[in-house]
């Protein structure tokens, strides 16, 4: 029985080519679109995973308040707070605390000096937190005394080749460091990609007292729960454990924090929101809004190929007449319309299958993924997709086969029809919510790449263009203002200056102490030279910038914001200059620089477009310098970094020469936009083309029908654009009605996700008469073309038909 199903539905297939083409096209487009948002989105929650006793595993991370009512999220802490929470509740089986240097370390074993990033100071219980697998090393010994270096495999085999690691000496910081474990590389759906931890007994050692200290947030901590701990319980006692711990050190200076415990399979997705991170980030919302595309996508196949089946059933009813006078039941009927139906979705599914690994390799190289290829070849994802198959070939097919099964052989063999006109309302009311998943997708689709380009665009309050930053190295630091000039020594360099910290990279949150109402204040700082504000092009809006010709800016100037002015009590920003303000040294804790506000500069970003604009501070202070920046012009670029690398080679033969532009930081901190706009909007194209492809075959249908009463308007003299409006405003009718039904939901929709970023554009009418005008218009050129060709018809053809 089963067999003849499936002959007499290929027979179908292949007598009805038009159909098949479109039904097969567009279910094999929904598939692969589906397939490929699915493993994208599988993969994306296969982060941290692999760690052994996951859901025992939280990173701790503060919520920031402050008196001018700011609240942020952060990642890194205070050290004290890991070891204490372990003291204090018995909750805590373990912690492990990491501190990350900020940028590349030199690395030398005998002849080879190589540049490192990703690496830090660890607690040893790191590697057991990551279930990290060790290749050489005893885990109860390593990172355990000072001058102690755990490594990854792939750096054992770069200095060390084929040889035993452990027990060999590395150079780090012009120290030798002994090698006390070789870990498996950080797998791929780790948070955290690290290369080597140096042992966190050389902060303990060198500065004990820094780690005691409640107010020095540069660690990321973790901490594993004991079985049967509820974390919400756990959660909420850690505000009195601040309260205790921190609040006595930081409450009474302008700001307070309290910790919270995020799952750390949760931290991939969920922390987007958290400042000063080194996790791989994800972004739930990507997640959320693919897998919706990827739904909407699938229903809008699901639609095309029941409008297309309930249309086309007047051409089957004689089959069924006949069959039912000959005895067949309508259960019967029902299975072989259904198994026509799953033919349908296996052809799709075979096409859909070959087309996701055609695209699997480019989405590969465009996410930095590595999704594999080959899923005809994964056993379990077979079965999967075959039963998926075998569902949506039923949920396609299961209307049409109790609709045309349903018809009575006396109505059929006596060409009486009537009573299914509901079924013409219903098929209307699919192509109206074909158009309205079609139209929020668009709208999204608008949204996130206007919001992107906005986010690109903005102006930062600096210039980001053209400007090259270098690291300052070995005896470059000796004389950094000759250093300086030797660099900026060429007629493509139109600006030098030396600093620690710049916009998109790492810099103080030390903030500074209101000597008026004694209070700190917690801002972001910038430790800069003369040259700072001129080289990023930021604007004065009262006072003065640094200056030579004033020797004592160095030890007693403040240059702030006009967020910080505002903080110190000022709206007028001519109101701040000459506020006394202090800091405590970098180089002597316990001595105070002091000194007057002489300037306020325009707000500028000093982070992507998603967080607020912050206060900032910046001052004079060579000690803590870590790079230089160049504004170079736009032409001629290889030269000036000819220029750049022949002068670093003549001060440092030890560091490689190394740059980047200021402009990446951003482009890195936009990627997840960029990432989420392209594959949106590729996927929402798509969805426009499966709907309108399902459009196409409706019109093809219903122009077909109506040859004749075509052939007779033609005769009695109607021309061509009265036909086509004719054929095409039935149509027309029914995407305006969904396109005021979308709209409340897409505006809701879209207010919603605008909501997470502080700037962000408008949602104005001018979004949804793009997204009219484009449906309209691809709708109106599928609806127009096939409606021509039937009014150009020639009459005679149709009318002589009997």
């Amino acid at each position: 029985m089963l067999q003849n199903y499936l002959k007499i539905g290929f027979r179908n297939l292949a007598k009805n080519k038009l159909f098949s083409l479109i039904n097969i096209s567009g279910m094999a487009i929904s598939i692969a679109s589906f397939l490929v948002i699915a493993l994208f989105v599988y993969d994306e929650l296969q982060f941290d995973k692999h760690v052994q006793d996951v859901n025992r595993k939280y990173r701790v991370y503060n919520e920031h308040f402050t008196d001018d009512g700011r609240v942020m999220r952060g990642a890194m802490i205070p050290p004290p707070i890991g070891p204490t929470l372990m003291d204090e509740y018995p909750e805590v089986e373990a912690y492990a605390r990491f501190m990350n240097f900020n940028s590349p370390v030199l690395f030398e074993a005998g002849d080879l000096k190589y540049t490192e990033d990703k690496g830090g100071c660890a607690d040893p219980a790191m590697l057991d937190m990551f279930s990290l697998k060790l290749i050489e090393g005893d885990m109860e010994t390593a990172l355990h005394d000072v001058k102690e270096i755990a490594i990854s495999q792939t750096l054992a085999k770069k200095y060390f080749g084929d040889k035993p690691a452990v027990g060999e000496t590395l150079q780090v910081f012009n120290e030798n460091y002994k090698v006390t474990a070789v870990f498996e590389d950080f797998p791929e759906h780790s948070h955290l990609q690290l290369n080597y931890f140096l042992s966190m007994q050389e902060l303990l050692t060198t500065i004990p007292e820094r780690m005691r200290g409640w107010g020095w947030s540069q660690f990321h901590t973790y901490i594993k729960l004991k079985e049967g701990t509820n974390a919400v319980q756990f959660d909420a006692k850690l505000k009195d454990f601040a309260a205790r711990n921190a609040w006595p050190t930081t409450k009474d200076h302008g700001s307070y924090y309290i910790p919270h415990i995020m799952p750390m399979s949760q931290v991939h997705l969920h922390a987007s929101d958290q400042k000063w991170d080194i996790a791989v980030r994800g972004n739930a919302q990507t997640i959320y809004i693919l897998s919706a595309t990827a739904v909407f996508i699938l229903i809008i196949a699901i639609l095309n190929f029941i409008n297309l089946s309930t249309a086309r059933a007047v051409n089957r009813v004689k089959e069924v007449g006949v069959r039912k006078v000959v005895g067949a039941f309508r259960s019967q009927l029902i299975y072989q319309f259904i198994s026509e139906s799953v033919v349908i979705a296996g052809i799709a599914l075979l096409i859909g299958g070959l087309m996701t690994e055609l695209v699997l390799p480019a989405l590969n190289n465009f996410t930095g993924k590595s999704i594999p290829t080959g899923i005809f070849l994964n056993p379990l994802l077979v079965i999967v997709l075959l039963v998926a198959t075998a569902l949506v070939g039923v949920a396609a097919g299961a209307y049409p086969a109790f609709y045309i099964s349903g018809y009575k052989p006396a109505q059929i063999l006596s060409n009486k029809k009537s009573g299914r006109s509901g079924k013409t309302v219903l098929r209307k009311s699919l192509v109206v919510l074909q158009f309205i998943l079609s139209f929020l997708l668009i709208i999204a689709s608008f949204v996130v790449s206007e919001q992107h380009t906005y986010m690109r665009t903005k102006d930062m309050g600096f210039d980001k263009d053209n400007v090259i930053i270098v690291s300052l190295r070995g005896n470059m630091q000796t004389n950094l203002e000759a250093a300086k000039n030797v660099f900026a020594n060429h007629p493509n360099i139109l600006g030098a200056t030396l600093q620690y910290g710049l916009p998109g990279e790492a810099f103080a949150g030390d903030g500074i102490r209101d000597r008026v109402t004694k209070k700190d204040l917690s801002l972001s700082m910038l430790l800069v030279d003369h040259d700072y504000i001129k080289t990023l092009g930021l604007t004065l809006v009262a006072g003065r910038d640094f200056s030579k010709d004033f020797p004592s800016d160095a030890d007693d100037a403040f240059i702030v914001s006009e967020a910080a002015a505002k903080m110190l009590g000022h709206t007028n920003p001519k109101d701040a200059l000459e506020h006394e303000v202090e800091w405590n040294r970098w180089d002597n804790p316990d001595s105070l620089k002091k000194g007057k506000i002489i300037g306020v500069v325009k707000d500028f970003h000093l982070n992507s477009l998603r967080e607020s604009i912050s206060p900032v501070v910046l001052h004079i202070y060579p000690k803590g310098y870590s790079s230089m920046a160049f504004g170079i012009r736009s032409e001629d670029i290889p030269a000036t970094l000819a220029h750049l690398e022949a002068t670093w080679k003549k001060f440092n033969t030890e560091w490689p020469f190394e740059y980047h532009f200021l402009d990446e930081n951003f482009d890195k901190l936009y990627k997840d936009e960029e990432k989420l706009a392209t594959l949106f909007t590729f996927f929402t194209s798509f969805a426009i083309f499966v709907a309108c492809l399902g459009l196409f075959g409706l019109v093809v249908y219903s122009t077909s029908q109506r040859y004749k009463e075509i052939s007779i308007r033609k005769v009695l003299g109607a021309d061509d654009a009265n036909l086509v409006f004719g054929l095409s405003k039935s149509y027309l009718l029914l995407i305006v009605i969904a396109f005021v039904i979308a709209i409340p939901v897409s505006y809701y929709a879209a207010e919603q996700w605008l909501q997470k970023f502080p700037y962000r554009i408008e949602v104005t009418y001018l979004l949804f008469v793009k997204a009219a005008l484009l449906i309209m218009a691809i709708s109106l050129l599928t609806v127009g073309i096939q409606s021509f060709k039937a009014a150009r018809t020639n009459p005679v053809n149709a009318l002589k038909e009997q």
